[in-house]
C-alpha cells in the first residue's frame, strides 16, 4: 500500500519555505508517498501541491463539492447563496475534510495562518483519528490558537 501524506492548510499561508522544508522531511520520511490535498486554487495546498509534483510525486486532490447536495448532517435551510447567486453548502469544506482523515494517512502536515477554521478543522481531526499532525503556523501577532 502506498503511504499517503495528508496536508491541510490556508488560502493565505503563502510561506512557500516553511511548506517546503516540511514536505522535504515528509518526502525523505515516505518515498513514494501521495500528497492528499484538499485541492483549494491559492495557498497552502496550491504550493504544497506544486513542490510535491516538482519533486516527481503523485497528488491524490479533493475537492470539496461546494454547489453540490447537502450532506445528511447538514441542518435543513442552511444552504447560503454566494456572489453569483448560486446556492452552495457551507458545510462542504468539513464535510471534504472528514473524508480525506477517515481515508488515513501516515502523517498529517497543516499550514494554518489567521486561525483558518477549515486547515484547522482538518488537523484537529487528524489528530483525533491518531494521525500524527504538525502544525505550522504563519507569524502573526494575533494567532493564537493551539490545537
Amino acid at each position: 500500500m502506498t503511504a499517503r501524506v495528508l496536508v491541510t492548510g490556508s488560502r493565505t499561508f503563502t510561506d512557500a519555505v516553511a511548506i517546503r522544508d516540511a514536505l522535504a522531511q515528509a518526502w525523505q520520511q515516505f518515498p513514494g508517498a501521495v500528497l492528499v490535498s484538499g485541492a483549494a486554487a491559492r495557498g497552502a495546498d496550491l504550493l504544497a501541491e506544486q513542490c510535491w509534483t516538482h519533486w516527481g510525486g503523485n497528488v491524490e486532490r479533493w475537492p470539496a463539492d461546494w454547489r453540490g447536495p447537502c450532506a445528511t448532517s447538514c441542518p435543513p435551510g442552511h444552504r447560503r447563496h454566494g456572489q453569483r447567486g448560486a446556492s452552495f453548502c457551507p458545510a462542504a469544506g468539513m464535510v471534504r475534510n472528514a473524508a480525506m482523515v477517515a481515508a488515513g494517512a501516515e502523517v498529517c502536515l497543516a499550514f494554518i495562518r489567521d486561525r483558518s477554521r477549515g486547515a484547522t478543522h482538518c488537523a484537529t481531526a487528524a489528530q483525533r483519528a491518531g494521525i500524527p499532525t504538525t502544525v505550522h503556523r504563519y507569524r502573526t501577532d494575533d494567532d493564537h490558537l493551539t490545537l
